[in-house]
């Protein structure tokens, strides 16, 4: 196994990580330089389990999310489900110093059940390299995780300008890179994550579900409209809008075929803007404008009944005339079209 541990440091040094290789139960077999750098204030010379290190990152305040803090036995046990129902995976974390860390873990073939974890610092030139294709993130075990972008330029221009949450999906969910709005939500966790480089809704077996069919599904439908799906959140009474879009043309050139847009809408960030300004753009009446910013802040038709007092004909008699006369084909597109608005010409204050 000296053979194994070997490859596993020289991999972690060449990414500049921190290493730490674990046995079946918990208990750390090595560990590198880095790591001890990382966590001075652990005694990495006597026997240390899994549970020893959380614990004293807890005890130094490491860690960014109260959640952890509220809970810690819990989410040691969260992490352990990962690894047992999980071969490979992949997150990102926010440590209270406000470095984004990458985390990678695995478990490794022909052993006793081994596993190990490298940690290293999302840095813009990990970004680079991830867009360039120059980092395709192979487990070790082989395999490729994660596809290498084909217009990494192209790539970095498109999410960059997008002022919220943005992310470029292949069809089974695979992230091929992110904005760092995109990032920072799967730092804390927020409703999404990544596991094996994949896209997933972990507390709504539902919406990951539908999120699933949806991207398998997207080019083979005769018109690909925008999708927009909610995405629950367990602190949050509004939901994340996340919608499914294909990419912007590149200029000169064609789409990127097979690739899709995710972009997400948090209606609590959205800058605000009256319902007059949305008629006068939209070119539709004051109540009509009122039932576009409740689609855009997360509300159903069925919720916006509720709140207005209405049948729930009433309100998709009134989605429909918003529809007709924007020209726009859908609910999501009217989300898209009033979330725009908001960003354009909301105020910040």
């Amino acid at each position: 196994m000296s053979d194994l541990v070997h490859d596993l440091s020289s991999r972690a040094r060449d990414m500049n990580a921190a290493l730490t290789v674990f046995d079946k139960s918990d208990t750390l077999l090595a560990t590198n330089d880095k790591q001890k750098t990382i966590y001075p204030f652990i005694d990495f010379s006597r026997s240390v389990t899994f549970r020893d290190i959380v614990w004293e990152c807890v005890k130094h305040k490491k860690f960014s999310s109260d959640t952890i803090y509220s809970d810690p036995a819990r989410w040691i046990g969260y992490a352990e489900d990962l690894r047992r129902f999980n071969r490979f995976w992949q997150s990102f974390t926010l440590h209270s110093d406000g470095r984004v860390i990458q985390i990678t873990y695995e478990r490794l073939d022909d052993t006793d059940g081994w596993w190990y974890q490298i940690r290293r610092d999302v840095t813009s030139n990990v970004q680079e390299s991830v867009r360039g294709g120059y980092d395709s993130l192979i487990s070790l075990n082989g395999g490729s995780v994660l596809p290498q972008t084909g217009r990494p330029s192209f790539v970095v221009r498109l999410l960059d300008a997008l002022p919220y949450p943005a992310a470029l999906l292949t069809p089974r969910c695979q992230i091929i890179d992110a904005n760092p709005s995109f990032a920072s939500i799967l730092s804390r966790g927020d409703a999404l994550s990544v596991v094996g480089g994949r896209l997933c809704i972990p507390d709504a077996p539902t919406e990951q579900a539908e999120l699933s069919k949806r991207t398998a599904g997207f080019f083979r439908r005769r018109t690909r409209t925008p999708i927009t799906l909610r995405v629950s959140r367990l602190d949050q009474p509004a939901p994340y809008f996340a919608t499914l879009s294909e990419p912007p043309a590149q200029s000169g050139g064609g789409p990127m075929n097979g690739i899709l847009l995710l972009t997400l809408v948090d209606p609590e960030v959205l800058p605000d803007v009256s319902a007059r300004t949305v008629a006068e753009l939209l070119q539709i009446t004051g109540s009509e404008a009122e039932i576009a910013l409740a689609l855009c802040s997360g509300r159903s038709v069925d919720e916006i009944a509720e709140d207005r007092g209405v049948e729930r004909r009433t309100v998709y008699n009134q989605v429909s005339s918003i529809l007709g006369k924007t020209g726009l084909r859908n609910q999501a597109g009217i989300v898209r079209q009033v979330t725009t608005i908001c960003w354009h010409f909301g105020s910040r204050a």
